[in-house]
């Protein structure tokens, strides 16, 4: 199952009078989909909650929602036949400290992808590969997590006020941030076992990633 972000939009918007709601979304860095806003899904719901917990301290309210309860109304209406979508693999940081963008956002790093929309469909089909999963596996082998898979299917097993506060654990437990620029050289993941973030060079992580692909 993946999972997103929403918050609902200002009570005096147009949108929020029909119950619509805003959907977390990235701005794709590189490759032949920068430029286009994508939304980010994960297939940690603890993860989702970490980003959400991270965007509290400055007054942004979101909320974890299954991908299969929520509709992409807007996001469609924006990119018609596409629908851009990016999977977190973790966040970005440097020297063991979370890199922090300018608009006080948390560095992720993500996959993106596109999802075809078309009339003769009722739904958008998300697609996470098997190379993408094996490439997650790798790189929580890669920070020392070979329990990785028992660790996530205790935070599936945990409820939404929990999560929460495993979340909240994981701000408390930051080693530290430094401002995004300049550039990162780690990817941060969070062990909900232990309670402690772990780290992994970027070169290795880039080169799971691209030997996946392969």
């Amino acid at each position: 199952m993946l999972y997103l972000l929403v918050r609902a939009h200002p009570p005096a918007s147009a949108a929020a009078a029909e119950g619509r709601c805003e959907v977390m979304c990235e701005s794709i860095a590189v490759g032949s989909l920068a430029g286009r806003d994508a939304m980010v899904v994960y297939l940690s719901p603890l993860e989702a909650d970490i980003d959400a917990a991270w965007n509290a301290r400055s007054g942004g309210h979101y909320q974890v929602l299954a991908v299969h309860d929520f509709l992409p109304d807007e996001l469609l209406r924006q990119h018609r036949d596409s629908l851009p979508y990016c999977l977190h693999i973790g966040w970005g940081a440097r020297d063991g400290r979370l890199a922090v963008r300018r608009d006080g956002g948390l560095v992720r790093v993500s996959a993106a992808a596109l999802a075809w929309v078309s009339a003769d469909v009722e739904a958008v089909r998300l697609v996470v590969e098997p190379f993408q999963l094996e490439s997650r596996s790798r790189l929580w082998e890669g920070a020392g997590l070979y329990a990785h898979a028992e660790v996530e299917a205790k935070a599936l097993a945990c409820t939404e006020p929990e999560r929460r506060r495993h979340a909240q654990r994981a701000i408390v437990r930051l080693p530290g941030t430094v401002a995004a620029p300049p550039g990162i050289n780690q990817l941060a993941l969070y062990d909900l076992e232990s309670a402690h973030w772990h780290f992994v060079p970027l070169s290795l992580a880039q080169q799971i990633l691209s030997q996946q692909e392969d």
